[in-house]
C-alpha cells in the first residue's frame, strides 16, 4: 500500500494546487508553496477542499470511466460488442473473479480511497473554521455524503477493507482491513449526519443534499438487509420529487460540437436527486491522465462513446431484453437497434435510420428477432454522430424512480405487498410510459415484481450489479428468480496494488 498512500499524499498536495489555481483570494505567507496546515482557514477554503473531492468522483478512476464499466460488467444487462470490449473488462463480464491485477476494478479501488482521503481532510480540517459555520457545516455534510458514497462502493462490492477516517499524512500510514460491518457502520453514520446538515435545496448543481444523503442512506440500509430502517429513510425523500413526464429526460445532457451547442437537455430535473456534472466542451477531450480537476480540466465521460456504435464494447444482454413487456415504451427508449432513426435533433429533424452496417457491434436476440442494438440512456447519437465523442450528459447516480422501487423492495420485505404495488405502479404510470397497474398478494410476489421493474426502469444505470449481490444474498435466486450470473464470485479481491505494498494486508 505505500505506493498508495503516497499517491494518496500527493493528490492532497495536488489537491490544494488546483484549489490555489482557482481562488486568487488566499492570504498565504508562500502561495506557491501551500500545505495542509496553511490552507483551509476558512470555510470558503474548506469549500474549495470538498469540490476536489467531487473532482475525483467524475475523474476517470470512477464515474468518468472505470466506474460504470466494474458495474455494468459485473450486472446482468450487458454482453461484449465485440472482440473490440479490451481484456479487463471482458475478464470482469466474464470471468466468476477477476485477477487480483484487474486494471478496471483497481482504477476504482485506488479512486474512492481518494476520495475518502480528500474528504477526511476536509472533515478534519472543519473544527478549525469559524468565519462562517453555516457554510463549514455544510461543506462536511458535502464531505460525509461523498465519503460514505465512496465507502459504499468499496463494502458492496470488496467486503472487509481499510477503515480511514483521518487523512493520511505519513508513507507508513497502514490500515489493516476492517470487517465489513463497521464499514457500514461508518457509512450510515456518515449518512446520518449529513442527512442532518445538507439543505433540502443545493446551493448549486451537483451538490449533495438532505434528499441524496437520506436516498443512498436507504439503498446502504437495504443492502445490509436492514428494510425497517430503509424504509424510515426512504420515507424522508417520499414526496420531495416527482417523475418527469418523459422517461426520455433523465439521460440526456448538453452535446457541442465545436462551437455549436446542440443541446443543453435536462438535467437536474425534478426526478434527479443526486448527479455527476460533466461538460461537453466541444473539442472531442477527455482527461485521460484521470485527475479529472483544475479550472481548464477536460470534465467529459465517456459512457455515449464506450457503449455507442463506433467502439461498441458493450451491448444489451439479452437477458435485459426479455425483461421487457410487449409494448412497454421504455423499450425503444432505453436501446437503439438497426432501423430506429438518430439525428432527429430532438424530434425537430426527419434523422437517419440506423442499419447493421453503421453498427460496430455484436447482434443480439429479442424474442428471435436478431439485430444489432446500443444503449440508446446516455447517448449522443440523436445530437451527433462524429466517430469520437466524449459527451457532457450528467451521470444521475440517485433519482426518484429508484427510490419508488427501493420502496416498494422494502414494503415487499416487510409483509406488505399492496404498498409495493402502490410504488411500483406509481413508476408505471409515467405518461410517456404509461404500462397497467400490478396487482400483488404476496411477498414473493411482491418481489417479482420489484425485480422486473428495477430492470425494465433502470436498465443500463449501473444498478443490476448492487441488486445481484443483494437478491443472492437473500437466497432469491432460484427461488424466485434465475440468477442472472451463475458461479459468479460475489466479492472482487483486493487489488494486488494494494496486498503487494500493505504488510497489513496478505
Amino acid at each position: 500500500m505505500k505506493r498508495n498512500i503516497n499517491l494518496l499524499i500527493a493528490t492532497v498536495l495536488l489537491g490544494i494546487l488546483v484549489i490555489i489555481a482557482c481562488n486568487k483570494k488566499l492570504d498565504l505567507t508562500n502561495q506557491n508553496y501551500p500545505t495542509t496546515e496553511s490552507y483551509f482557514k476558512t470555510a470558503a477554503e474548506l469549500q474549495a477542499g470538498v469540490n476536489a473531492v467531487y473532482s475525483s468522483m467524475r475523474a476517470g478512476n470512477l464515474v468518468g470511466r472505470e466506474w460504470f464499466f466494474t458495474h455494468d460488467m459485473r450486472g446482468a444487462e450487458t454482453n461484449a460488442g465485440g472482440a473490440q470490449l479490451e481484456a479487463p473488462r471482458a475478464e470482469l463480464m466474464k470471468q466468476p473473479s477477476p485477477s487480483p491485477t484487474n486494471a478496471v476494478m483497481t482504477s476504482v479501488w485506488n479512486g474512492a480511497y481518494q476520495m475518502i482521503n480528500r474528504a477526511n481532510l476536509v472533515i478534519s480540517k472543519a473544527p478549525g473554521v469559524t468565519d462562517n459555520t453555516a457554510l463549514r457545516d455544510v461543506t462536511v455534510g458535502e464531505a460525509k455524503f461523498l465519503r460514505a458514497w465512496a465507502y459504499f462502493e468499496l463494502a458492496s462490492m470488496w467486503g472487509d477493507v481499510p477503515l480511514y477516517t483521518e487523512p493520511v499524512n505519513s508513507p507508513t500510514g497502514y490500515k489493516a482491513k476492517s470487517p465489513v460491518a463497521d464499514i457500514y457502520t461508518q457509512i450510515v453514520k456518515d449518512l446520518t449526519d449529513a442527512a442532518g446538515i445538507l439543505p433540502a435545496t443545493a446551493s448549486a448543481n451537483g451538490r449533495a443534499t438532505k434528499g441524496a444523503a437520506n436516498a443512498l442512506l436507504g439503498r446502504v440500509l437495504m443492502q445490509k438487509g436492514d428494510y425497517t430502517g430503509a424504509k424510515a429513510a426512504l420515507l424522508q425523500v417520499y414526496g420531495k420529487y416527482s417523475l418527469t413526464p418523459n422517461f426520455s429526460d433523465n439521460f440526456d445532457g448538453d452535446v457541442k460540437v465545436a462551437a455549436s451547442q446542440l443541446t443543453v437537455g435536462h438535467e437536474f430535473n425534478a426526478e434527479s436527486i443526486f448527479e455527476v456534472t460533466f461538460v461537453d466542451k466541444g473539442d472531442d477531450n477527455f482527461n485521460w491522465g484521470y485527475v479529472g480537476e483544475g479550472p481548464t480540466a477536460d470534465a467529459s465521460i465517456m459512457r455515449s462513446q464506450e457503449y455507442g456504435i463506433v467502439w461498441g464494447n458493450v451491448v444489451p444482454s439479452d437477458q435485459v431484453l426479455a425483461e421487457f413487456e410487449p409494448g412497454d415504451p421504455r423499450f425503444k427508449m432505453t436501446f437503439y437497434e438497426s432501423g430506429d432513426k438518430i439525428l432527429t435533433m430532438g424530434g425537430s429533424a426527419a434523422g437517419v435510420a440506423l442499419t447493421d452496417a453503421d453498427m460496430n457491434v455484436a447482434t443480439s436476440s429479442n424474442n428471435g428477432v436478431v439485430k444489432k442494438r446500443v444503449y440508446r440512456k446516455y447517448s449522443v447519437l440523436d445530437w451527433t454522430n462524429d466517430g469520437f465523442h466524449p459527451d457532457g450528459i450528467n451521470q444521475r447516480l440517485i433519482r426518484y424512480a429508484d427510490v419508488l422501487l427501493m420502496l416498494a423492495e422494502c414494503e415487499a420485505e416487510i409483509g406488505t405487498p399492496a404498498q409495493a404495488a402502490s410504488y411500483i405502479n406509481e413508476v408505471r404510470a409515467r405518461p410517456s410510459v404509461n404500462m397497467p397497474p400490478v396487482v400483488l398478494a404476496s411477498k414473493n410476489a411482491a418481489l417479482a415484481a420489484v425485480m422486473h421493474e428495477r430492470t425494465v426502469e433502470l436498465a443500463g444505470e449501473e444498478l443490476s450489479n448492487i441488486d445481484i449481490l443483494r437478491w443472492r444474498n437473500k437466497g432469491y435466486y432460484p427461488s424466485i428468480h434465475a440468477d442472472p450470473k451463475p458461479g459468479q464470485t460475489n466479492l472482487f479481491p483486493i487489488p494486488n496494488s494494494e496486498t503487494s505494498a500493505n504488510p497489513l494486508i496478505k
